[in-house]
């Protein structure tokens, strides 16, 4: 292949590679491209941390692989239902409970999974193993406020005030309106757990009003709000509690809790590519997921050179496949051949040593030759 370029940088560069500086290389570095596995279903959150989330009602499998070193499972159990009553009485529900589950260690086994609906508890179990359970939120009932699915009560004078507020995944209610917290993931997921930097917050208890007093709610508990005042309905899929209102503060509005959530989460190495450029400018990098494949750059351009392919070896013997996944960090090696002056020949190592010969020879035979008119005349 020739190279368009003028005769003065090829003449140039064939003099700087002679003296072994190297002309700079002209290509776009590929930036870290990554291309995550995650699944048809899957989202890569950040890093090499993949998730998949499940927030409809019911039961559901997640097939695991074997690249995946860890394996961890978020469970929200369903939110308790709250009440409305006549003049005397509004229970808030309580929230289901939040906890990871951690199944690395076997990635041959499916997992089945069941999402919470309201009342009813989350769960995953590998195999035939046990099953794993969030429980869910208590519903409310005649002056009894629901306790959260990890056994925190709901407001503890409910029978005797008439009005009680749910109790939270993360504590009990600290009045009778305002429920009780839920949980924030980041603390209850053990050091260096997938789920350790969490901020999310599960499994509120659900708040009341009786009229006058309006509770507040936290974590996706439901709440109380309007003119007339009436229930706000959980944030769905955070295992929140029902609030619980009077009937005769406004309109009876659906006190149930939400729907509990199920999120796997795992964590697939990667594997870098370094682009060996042999001095021809810089090695590039790119990383990748490990069993996915690399994209291929751009062939390089470098003056005085023809680039000929990507190479496994520094040797040049066996192409490069960009389209073979990367099973380990690796090198590709470009090859480059010099450019013989301006005709855009390739440069022929084993030429030169004959033309040098056959050179000395010519000039010999010449001298020779003046010798011997030289000593006729």
């Amino acid at each position: 292949m020739k190279l368009s370029i003028g005769k003065k940088s090829v003449v140039l560069a064939a003099v700087a590679s002679a003296i072994g500086i190297s002309s700079p290389l002209l290509m776009a570095a590929p930036a870290d491209a990554v291309t995550p596995p995650c699944g048809p279903d899957g989202t890569l959150i950040s890093g090499n941390i993949c998730q998949e989330e499940f927030t409809t009602d019911g039961p559901a499998t997640f097939t695991p692989n074997a690249q995946m070193t860890t394996l961890q499972v978020l469970l929200v159990g369903g939110g308790g239902t709250g009440t409305s009553g006549v003049t005397d009485y509004a229970q808030g529900g309580g929230g289901g409970e939040v906890k990871v589950v951690d199944f690395s260690g076997d990635t041959s086994t499916v997992l089945n999974l069941v999402v919470g609906s309201p009342d009813t508890p989350s769960s995953a179990q590998e195999g035939v193993d046990p099953i794993n359970t969030a429980e869910d939120g208590s519903n409310a009932g005649y002056q009894v406020a629901g306790s959260s699915g990890n056994n925190n009560a709901g407001w503890a004078n409910a029978a005797t005030d008439g009005y009680g507020a749910g109790g939270g995944a993360g504590a009990s209610p600290t009045n009778a309106f305002t429920g009780g917290t839920g949980v924030v993931v980041s603390t209850i997921a053990p050091i260096g757990s997938l789920f350790s930097t969490d901020s999310d917050c599960f499994g509120g208890g659900g708040a009341v009003t009786d009229g006058s007093s309006i509770g507040a709610s936290t974590c996706g508990g439901g709440g109380v709000a309007g003119t007339p005042l009436a229930a706000v309905a959980p944030t769905p899929n955070t295992g929140g509690g029902g609030a619980g209102v009077l009937e005769t503060s406004g309109p009876i509005i659906d006190n149930d809790g939400a729907d509990g959530l199920v999120v796997v989460r795992w964590n697939e190495p990667k594997v870098t590519l370094t682009l060996n450029t042999g001095g021809h400018g810089a090695n590039t990098t790119e990383t990748v997921f490990l069993g996915d494949t690399p994209t291929k750059p751009a062939d390089p351009t470098v003056s005085g050179f023809v680039f000929g392919g990507w190479f496994t070896d520094p040797s040049f013997t066996t192409p490069a496949d960009f389209s073979a996944p990367l099973e380990a960090s690796t090198s590709f090696f470009a090859k480059f051949t010099p450019v013989l002056a301006v005709t855009g020949d390739t440069l022929n190592p084993y030429a030169f040593p004959l033309g040098a010969v056959g050179l000395s020879v010519g000039v010999a035979l010449i001298a020779l030759r003046r010798r011997r008119a030289a000593r006729a005349s």
